[in-house]
């Protein structure tokens, strides 16, 4: 049985996605660049690092794109339809919450506005400055912190490095995607909504 969720942020408990692509295909045309929206949105759900360096884009845009970003999804950006019953009935039941993402420390004030933040032992940033994902190390870092028996953890997130990252770590992962023909996921599901058919049946 299941007893420990280390989850992903982005595209996987808030949908935020939206935002973050909206932001960026803004700044790109106020530049006077043309770019298709649908690109920047397979792009970013790859990661922002690839979306940056498929566009060339400067150290002063990157900067100016997060401090809009940061500004923009405390307005817009929501947590996925579902995601706080099923957090609400997985504690219910003894279960322990982690988050490791790549953003930086805007995740708490999301989290806060919705009411989310008592639900998490454990959320890992960037400036927390362990290895990015695919790497283990902060995965590895919350398995060895707070005893978690592997065959009773899993790693979610909508991203293949998500996956690999809990993969690697020895543990159980679900990809929420719609392509997941090549994964080493021990689960899969096509969005966060369908989470709770998975780990509440």
């Amino acid at each position: 049985m299941l007893k420990h969720f280390i989850w992903d942020f982005d595209g996987t408990l808030f949908d935020t996605y939206p935002v973050l692509v909206d932001v960026f295909v803004e700044l790109l045309e106020r530049e006077g660049r043309t770019v298709e929206r649908e690109q920047v949105a397979e792009l970013m759900a790859i990661s922002a690092k690839t979306t940056y360096e498929t566009f060339g884009v400067s150290e002063a845009f990157i900067l100016n794109y997060k401090q809009q970003k940061m500004i923009i999804e405390q307005e817009r950006s929501e947590p996925f339809p579902g995601i706080r019953e099923l957090l609400e009935a997985l504690s219910t039941r003894g279960a322990t919450h982690h988050i490791v993402t790549h953003r930086g420390t805007s995740i708490h004030a999301l989290l806060a506005k919705h009411g989310l933040t008592h639900h998490f032992q454990d959320v890992l940033t960037a400036p927390d400055g362990f290895a990015r994902k695919p790497d283990p190390e902060a995965v590895t870092y919350l398995i060895d912190r707070h005893q978690m028996a592997r065959d009773e953890t899993i790693m979610i997130g909508d991203r293949e490095l998500d996956v690999l990252a809990g993969h690697r770590a020895g543990i159980k992962t679900c990809l929420i995607s719609e392509h997941t023909s090549q994964t080493v996921a021990t689960y899969t599901v096509t969005s966060p909504g369908r989470l709770k058919e998975l780990l509440l049946t």
